[in-house]
C-alpha cells in the first residue's frame, strides 16, 4: 500500500471533512469527542506510524525516543491521576465518618441557607459521602462547620 506524504488543498479539505463527519456521527450515537489523545489511541497511532513508514526514509531515532517518553509520560500522569483521586475519595471517607455525632453547620444548594444540627448517619452511595443531618441528607462537601457541642 502506498501512501501519500502530502496533500494539496482539495485532499486536505476532503479529510477534514471526513474527520467533521465522522466526529458528528459519534456524537450522534452519544459518545463524545475531546479532541484529545489516551493512551491507548497514542500507542495505536504509534504502531500505525511505525507500519506504514517509508523504509527508504525510516523514523528518526530521536523522534521515536521522544514519542515513547511522552507516552511515558502519559502513562505516568495517568497513573498519579488515579492514586490522587483515590487519596481524595479516602479523605472524603475519612472526614465524613469523623464528622458522625458531631453538631455541623451546612450549606443547603436547595435553599441557599445554612442549616445546623447533628450528625446523625454517614453513607458511601456515590463518589461523595452524604451525612444526615436532622433528617436530610448533605454532601460532606457541603459542611462549613464543625463542633463538638451545640
Amino acid at each position: 500500500m502506498d501512501l501519500p506524504l502530502t496533500m494539496n488543498a482539495q485532499q486536505m479539505r476532503e479529510t477534514e471533512l471526513a474527520v467533521e463527519s465522522y466526529n458528528k456521527s459519534l456524537q450522534k450515537s452519544g459518545r463524545t469527542v475531546d479532541g484529545s489523545l489516551g493512551k491507548d489511541q497514542f500507542l495505536r497511532l504509534l504502531v500505525v506510524q511505525l507500519e506504514n513508514q517509508d523504509p527508504t526514509n525510516p523514523l528518526d531515532d530521536k523522534e521515536f525516543i521522544s514519542q515513547m517518553a511522552q507516552f511515558s509520560s502519559l502513562e505516568q500522569m495517568t497513573e498519579m491521576n488515579r492514586a490522587l483521586t483515590a487519596m481524595i475519595t479516602d479523605s472524603r471517607v475519612d472526614t465524613s465518618r469523623e464528622l458522625l455525632g458531631k453538631h455541623v453547620e451546612v450549606f443547603d444548594r436547595t435553599t441557599g441557607e445554612k442549616r445546623s444540627g447533628l450528625v446523625e448517619e454517614v453513607s458511601f452511595a456515590g463518589e461523595t459521602p452524604m451525612i444526615s443531618v436532622d433528617g436530610l441528607s448533605y454532601s460532606v462537601d457541603d459542611v462549613i462547620k464543625v463542633s463538638i457541642n451545640k
